[in-house]
């Protein structure tokens, strides 16, 4: 096949964009010709595409002026369809796989693909199709205040970073392609949700559920470092920031006197260091972890915590870590309860729980901690890149007989 794919960031950025490139590599490894689109960025990694990449559009502008033509640009970003349109024309693929286009590239492109009568899969990696922040969270629990288009729900509750100039715009914008334009309706033939969650979700918000294929996330395949007895802390590997819920695992380990390695950086992190000196925990704060320094840190920890508040989808940390052999403590919340089984192959708590979560982290024995992981790496047994693969090739091959 001939596959387009497209994302705003053509570097490891965050999971999407991992996930992105892993995909462009497994295709290419299968025999597919794949060719990419992006945003321009000094960051990017080396592409004989990149000509045709559109203007990096930085959302962090000072003057009016430049807000002014950011906003048009998130709403609709007309050079990004110019250059995606040359593309289209140039390469002629047989479909397009679109994964975070939201903002910097626009839905734009979507209606070239439209003009061009080349059908179009999207990757649901955050919830961007229904909630104008991306999260289906504000004010520190989950929220679906925007259900039947009620945008203005996004302003009042001030849901990007609490400022009332951004939250307009982005209420804009989703108005504009949601109740104006059906842009995503009408130019994207199928959706690929990587949880039942996030597929159950969009279907509460009124989206078909004929449009929507479940294909679980999967982590490039691991290669275990053996560890027999592991260390005695438990892990946290991620973003740092509040709806992740590392203060709820500080706490918590407080009460449990659990010693804790957080691997990360983000805006919450002078907080939670904070935070952990007022509280007296047992905590290091390592930075920011890649490649085999993480799978290390992985594999000798006890269990791997995941303590968020908002409902997340399908995590890659939960993922590479059972692949690794690790049970993995999780929030109830979005998608995690599909991959984490209570008492089988981890442990669940409720959110914002430290209660709970403490007697987690004191159920979890190095014996518990062995069973369990033993357990969450069965639980990923054949669930591979062979697996994944022909899940998405049935996938595509689907979205271009409709």
């Amino acid at each position: 096949m001939k596959i387009l794919l497209v994302n705003k960031f053509y570097y490891p950025n965050r999971g999407a964009d991992k996930y992105f490139l892993f995909l462009e590599k497994l295709l290419r490894e299968n025999g597919h010709e794949v060719r990419v689109f992006a945003m321009e960025s000094p960051l990017n990694l080396p592409s004989p595409d990149s000509r045709y990449f559109s203007k990096q559009v930085d959302l962090h502008v000072s003057s009016l002026i430049k807000k002014v033509k950011i906003a048009s640009k998130i709403i609709y970003n007309t050079e990004a369809k110019q250059k995606f349109s040359s593309l289209l024309a140039d390469f002629k693929p047989d479909l397009i796989h679109c994964h975070n286009i939201y903002h910097q590239l626009s839905p734009s492109i979507l209606e070239a693909a439209t003009a061009a009568k080349i059908p179009v899969a999207m990757h649901l990696h955050d919830y961007k199709l229904i909630c104008p922040n991306y999260r289906l969270y504000t004010k520190g629990a989950e929220c679906r205040r925007c259900k039947k288009h009620n945008y203005i729900q996004c302003v009042k509750h001030r849901c990007i970073e609490n400022s009332y100039s951004k939250s307009a715009i982005a209420a804009l914008e989703m108005t504009l392609h949601h109740r104006v334009k059906h842009i995503y309706r009408d130019n994207v033939q199928l959706f690929i949700a990587p949880s039942l969650f996030m597929r159950d979700v969009c279907v509460d918000f009124g989206w078909s559920k004929e449009k929507f294929r479940v294909l679980e996330n999967i982590s490039p395949t691991p290669v275990s470092i053996s560890t027999d007895k592991p260390a005695d802390y438990f892990l946290y590997f991620g973003a740092l920031e509040e709806e992740k819920g590392v203060d709820i695992l500080l706490k918590a380990a407080a009460m449990a006197n659990a010693r804790i390695l957080i691997a990360g950086e983000g805006k919450d992190e002078m907080r939670l260091k904070d935070l952990s000196v007022k509280l007296g925990v047992n905590v290091k704060f390592a930075g920011k972890l890649t490649g085999e320094p993480l799978k290390q840190a992985i594999n000798e920890a006890r269990a791997i915590v995941i303590p968020s508040r908002w409902p997340e989808n399908m995590p890659l940390s939960g993922i590479e870590a059972m692949g690794l052999g690790k049970a993995v403590i999780a929030a109830k919340t979005g998608g995690l309860p599909e991959l984490v089984k209570d008492g089988v192959n981890g442990l669940l708590f409720s959110v914002n729980n430290y209660d709970e979560l403490s007697a987690c982290l004191s159920r979890m024995t190095t014996e518990e901690a062995l069973r369990m992981g033993a357990d969450a790496q069965k639980s990923r047994e054949g669930k591979d890149e062979k697996w994944h693969y022909q899940k998405l090739i049935s996938i595509y091959e689907e979205l271009i007989r409709k």
